[in-house]
């Protein structure tokens, strides 16, 4: 079985309530279905597709505390680690990395976990990764 790891990455990265993402043994290729839509194809074959990580295997608040602890003791880590305590923890979040000019660095860190995210979901289903 293989995988292009973009697929992977953008059902991880795309993760909802409304959707749940599937890999179909068979042809290779990673599937969307809407959850409030008729799911007959997955319910039908169920044994030939695996179930890709949703937003409930996805900690995106574990994912923003590593970006803070990798950051260098300081100002920054103090404020970023206060922004995410409590209720609007994300959009605080958002607004102490603009206010400091790091939501790209953010970005490519979080990207970066998620990465790290669909190539373990590969390893652990045995799932070879292609371009």
């Amino acid at each position: 079985m293989q995988v292009k790891l973009d697929d992977v990455m953008e059902a991880v990265e795309m993760a909802n309530d409304e959707s749940r993402y599937y890999y179909n043994k068979v042809t290779g290729e990673v599937a969307m279905v809407m959850l409030d839509a008729d799911s007959d194809e997955i319910e039908a074959h169920f044994d030939q597709y695996l179930s890709l990580p949703s937003k409930y295997d996805i900690n995106d608040y574990h994912i923003m505390e590593a970006f803070i602890w990798q950051l260098p003791d300081g100002k920054q880590q103090a404020q970023l680690t206060r922004s995410i305590s409590g209720r609007g923890a994300f959009r605080y979040f958002r607004d102490r990395l603009a206010d400091f000019g790091m939501t790209d660095q953010w970005y490519r860190f979080r990207d970066a976990a998620y990465r790290d995210i669909a190539i373990e979901w590969c390893q652990d289903n045995q799932i070879m990764v292609v371009k």
